[in-house]
C-alpha cells in the first residue's frame, strides 16, 4: 500500500472520528467530549502500567480503579457528546478526584498525584458551576485530595517515611496550605467565570437591542411601534405585566395606550389623574423608579376591580423633545422572588429611550400621513386617500364592501348666493355629520367641491341604503345646513354590482343620477329603479 494511500485512509479515519464526536455537539460540548475521551485512555494506560508493576496484594484494588476511572471518564464523554455540559463535567471532575484519593494509596510518590487531580477535577466543574454549587465541588476535592495524602502515608510509598516524620503534623500543615490554595482559586474562579458571563449577556443584550431599534424606527404605525415595544421587552427580560400610558395634559389624565396583563381590557378601560400613584411621581419628577415590593410602597395605588397582590414594578418615563408623553410600566408578581435587579432596571431604561424615539417617529410620520391624505377643509380623508383604499380593495378579492356617492343638491345657487366662505362653513358641517353617522369601521372622503364618498366594509346593499338615509338626515338637521340644502346618494356594492374599483364607482355614480333624476333628496341603489324595478347587470369596468 503506497504512503499516500495510508495517508488517506487515516484522514479519512480522522474526519469520522471528529465528525462522529463533535457533529452532534453544539458549542464546547464537542470538544469537552473528545478530550475526555482522551483522558480516559490515557488514564487507562498509565494504570495498566501500574497493575504491572504493583504488588500481587495491591491488584485487585488496581484493577477497580482503573476500570472506575475509565468508566466514569467514557461515561462523562458519552454525556457531553448528547450536550449535557454540566453532568459530564461534573462526573469527571469527580473521577479525577477519586483518582487523585487512589493514586496517594497505590502510586509510586502520589503525594503530588493526590494534591493536583483533585484540584484539576474542580477546575473541570468551573465553566458549568457557579456559587454554592462550586463551593461544594472544591470541598469535595479539598477532602479527595487530604484522603489521597493520608493514604500515601498509611498505605502508599510514604509508609517507610512514617517514623521519621510526624505525618498528623505535616498532614495538617498541608491541608491548611491547601485550603487556601482551593479558596483562592475558587474565589478568583467564579468571580472571573461570573464576570465573564455577566459581559458575555450584556455584549448579546446590547447586540439584541441594536436588532430591536432598527425594527423600531422601521415601524410608522404609533400602534405598531407599542405592539412591538411589549413583544421586545419581553425577549430581553421577565415580567408579568406591561402597560403604556400617554399623559392627556389637557384633560389632567393619564390614559392607557397598551396593556400585556390578565386584566388588560380593565387596565385599558381605567384612567386616572396624573398625579396618582408611583406612575404619577414618576411624571412629576422626570426621575424613573425601580420599586421592589411596590405594594408595601406608600405612593402605590390598585387599578380598582384588580386585586391587590405583592408586585415588584418599574415606571420609566417616555420623553419626546424633551418633554414626558408618557410611561412604560413593567410588573413582576410575586415577593423577593420576583425583586427587578439593578441591571435589569437599567435595560428598561435603555430601551424606554429608543422606544420614545421610534414612537416619536412614528407620530411624526403619521401627522405627515394625515396632512397628505385628509381634506384640509372638512378634515376627512381626501381623493388621494380614495384611490388609495379602492387600490387595496382591488388587490383583496375576497374583501366585500359598499360605496356610498353623495353630493349637495343645490350646492353651486348657495354659493353663489351667499359666497364661496359660507359654502366652505357649510361643506364643513356636512362633514361632521356624515362622520357622526357612520360606524368606527367606516372611511368618509371628500372627492371635491360638494362630492363625498363613504366606503362601507363588509356592507350588504340593503344595511348602505339605510346607513346613506342616516348619512342624509344627519346633513339636512345639521343647525347649520338645517332648512338650507339636501343631499342625494347612490349606492352600489362589491362584488355584487361591480367586478372591479372602476366598476363600482361607475355603478354608485349611475346610481347618484339616478336619485337625482327622481327629485333629488333620496337615496338609490344601483339595480333598482325608482318603483323597484331591476336594472339588468354590473356595470362593466
Amino acid at each position: 500500500m503506497s504512503l499516500s494511500t495510508e495517508l488517506l485512509r487515516d484522514a479519512r479515519a480522522w474526519r469520522w472520528i471528529r465528525g462522529r464526536w463533535f457533529g452532534s455537539a453544539p458549542n464546547h460540548a464537542g470538544p469537552l467530549a473528545f478530550a475526555a475521551i482522551l483522558c480516559a485512555l490515557v488514564t487507562g494506560a498509565l494504570l495498566l502500567v501500574e497493575l504491572a508493576a504493583a504488588p500481587a496484594g495491591s491488584l485487585p484494588m488496581v484493577m477497580i480503579a482503573t476500570a472506575a476511572c475509565g468508566a466514569s471518564l467514557v461515561a462523562a464523554a458519552s454525556i457531553l457528546r448528547i450536550n449535557r455540559p454540566s453532568y459530564g463535567l461534573t462526573i469527571a471532575g469527580v473521577a479525577l478526584m477519586g483518582l487523585g484519593t487512589e493514586a496517594g494509596a497505590l502510586m509510586p510518590y502520589g503525594l503530588d498525584a493526590a494534591a493536583i487531580l483533585p484540584l484539576a477535577g474542580a477546575l473541570l466543574a468551573l465553566p458549568e458551576h457557579r456559587g454554592k454549587r462550586l463551593a461544594g465541588m472544591f470541598v469535595l476535592a479539598f477532602v479527595a485530595g487530604m484522603l489521597g495524602e493520608a493514604a500515601a502515608y498509611v498505605h502508599g510509598d510514604l509508609t517507610r517515611v512514617v517514623g521519621v516524620v510526624d505525618w498528623p503534623q505535616s498532614l495538617i500543615e498541608s491541608g491548611v496550605m491547601l485550603a487556601l490554595v482551593y479558596a483562592l482559586v475558587w474565589r478568583v474562579g467564579d468571580s472571573w467565570w461570573e464576570t465573564t458571563t455577566n459581559a458575555r449577556r450584556a455584549l448579546d443584550t446590547q447586540r439584541r437591542l441594536l436588532e430591536i431599534n432598527e425594527q423600531l424606527l422601521s415601524t410608522l404605525n404609533p400602534q405598531g411601534v407599542l405592539d412591538l415595544v411589549a413583544d421586545s421587552l419581553k425577549t430581553l427580560l421577565a415580567y408579568d405585566n406591561l402597560t403604556i400610558y400617554r399623559i392627556d395634559r389637557a384633560a389632567g389624565l393619564m390614559r392607557p395606550m397598551e396593556a400585556r396583563d390578565r386584566f388588560a381590557q380593565l387596565i385599558l378601560g381605567t384612567t386616572f389623574p396624573i398625579s396618582t400613584g408611583v406612575t404619577g411621581w414618576v411624571v412629576e419628577h422626570a426621575e424613573a423608579q425601580c420599586v421592589n415590593d411596590a405594594h408595601l410602597d406608600a405612593r402605590a395605588t390598585t387599578i380598582p376591580g384588580t386585586p391587590d397582590e405583592p408586585e415588584s414594578l418599574i415606571v420609566v418615563p417616555l420623553v419626546v423633545h424633551g418633554e414626558i408623553v408618557g410611561t412604560l410600566n413593567l410588573g413582576r408578581m410575586g415577593r423577593a422572588e420576583s425583586h427587578f435587579t439593578a441591571a435589569e432596571f437599567e435595560l428598561v431604561r435603555l430601551f424606554a429611550v429608543q422606544a420614545s424615539i421610534a414612537l416619536q417617529n412614528a407620530e411624526a410620520h403619521r401627522a405627515v400621513w394625515n396632512r397628505a391624505e385628509k381634506d384640509s377643509l372638512t378634515g376627512l380623508l381626501n381623493r388621494g386617500a380614495f384611490d388609495s383604499r379602492l387600490e387595496t380593495l382591488g388587490r383583496d378579492e375576497t374583501r366585500s364592501c359598499a360605496l356610498i356617492m353623495l353630493d349637495l343638491d343645490g350646492f353651486k345657487s348657495y354659493n353663489d348666493r351667499h359666497g364661496h366662505p359660507a359654502g366652505d362653513t357649510v361643506l364643513q358641517a356636512v362633514g361632521q355629520a356624515i362622520d357622526s353617522a357612520i360606524r368606527e369601521r367606516d372611511l368618509s372622503f371628500r372627492l371635491g367641491g360638494d362630492e363625498f364618498a363613504i366606503l362601507l366594509p363588509r356592507t350588504r346593499a340593503g344595511e348602505a341604503v339605510r346607513i346613506s338615509d342616516r348619512i342624509r338626515l344627519a346633513i339636512k338637521t345639521h343647525p347649520i345646513v338645517a332648512g338650507t340644502l339636501a343631499a342625494s346618494a347612490g349606492v352600489a356594492c362589491y362584488p355584487g354590482h361591480a367586478s372591479d374599483k372602476t366598476g363600482l364607482v361607475a355603478a354608485a355614480d349611475v346610481a347618484l343620477y339616478r336619485a337625482k333624476a327622481a327629485g333629488r333628496d333620496r337615496t338609490e341603489a344601483f339595480g333598482r329603479g325608482p318603483r323597484g324595478a331591476q336594472r339588468r347587470g354590473p356595470v362593466a369596468s
